[in-house]
């Protein structure tokens, strides 16, 4: 047996050069690259090139690597769907506590100017129209940051759909069709 010659799964559909029978894609043969022949397991093992058995040992140890390296890179896939997911849940869970503030300010600020309104003095109420400016100011930055995460969300669902996971932007696409 050649050097070139490795057990391995035929790459194209072909019959055995020993034989003659068709080898159809996928199935486990002595294979030469530089020429393409192939020799299934039977004929390898009448020209004596190893045991029966031997050939089913190495078999079973090919598709055990070929299970492992099928593993690790669905384990990659999870563990990055995962952290989309962790992500998304921490981006979703800021937008929340910011929408709550920013409720909890406005009715602060609606307190106040009642307040105002019933028995403020007037340079109560200049100092805190200048508070309110900034208040509204600061609520324009957190409109800001609210539309930052609404788009890194809008990523991460891309991603995830890329991924083939479900996401809830793939149920409203679906739903329009």
């Amino acid at each position: 047996m050649s050097e070139t010659v490795k057990l391995m799964r035929s790459p194209i559909d072909t019959n055995c050069v020993g034989c003659g029978c068709k080898v159809a894609f996928g199935v486990w043969v002595y294979y030469e690259s530089t020429t393409g022949n192939a020799l299934c397991v039977e004929c390898a093992v009448k020209k004596g090139w190893t045991p029966k058995e031997r050939v089913n040992q190495l078999i079973q140890k090919l598709e055990l690597q070929e299970d492992i390296k099928a593993l690790t890179k669905q384990r990659r896939i999870e563990t990055d769907a995962l952290l989309l997911l962790k992500r998304e849940y921490e981006l979703y869970a800021v937008g929340k506590r910011d929408l709550l503030l920013e409720g909890q300010i406005t009715r602060l600020m609606g307190t106040v100017e009642d307040y105002l309104k019933s028995c403020g003095s007037e340079g109560e109420k200049k100092a805190l129209k200048n508070v309110f400016d900034e208040v509204r100011k600061a609520q324009e930055l957190q409109k800001e940051v609210r539309d930052a995460i609404q788009n890194r969300l809008f990523l991460l669902e891309r991603r995830k759909s890329k991924l083939g996971m479900r996401t809830p932007l793939n149920e409203i696409e679906s739903e329009a069709r």
